[in-house]
């Protein structure tokens, strides 16, 4: 509770100090946010990928799972 309060004082100064801004954003930026917003969820996918294939590991990963990564001579 007690960190509450110094962050709650800190809140309420940066909203009272508030000045008016002119802000513009060119086409540039949006193709950027948006390239960011696609690699995020790109990137959020292959993490979740890994994690599930680690969790079906723990559950069910018997050698029959596995086979897909041993390399075979053939």
């Amino acid at each position: 509770m007690k960190t509450f309060v110094p962050l709650g004082v800190a809140l309420a100064l940066v909203l009272l100090s508030e000045a008016r801004v002119d802000a513009y954003l060119d086409p540039g930026s949006g193709s950027m946010l948006v390239q960011l917003l696609l690699g995020g969820v790109a990137g959020a996918a292959v993490i979740l990928k890994l994690a599930w294939h680690r969790i079906r590991g723990l559950f069910g990963g018997g050698p029959a799972d596995k086979e897909h990564l041993v390399r075979s001579d053939d």
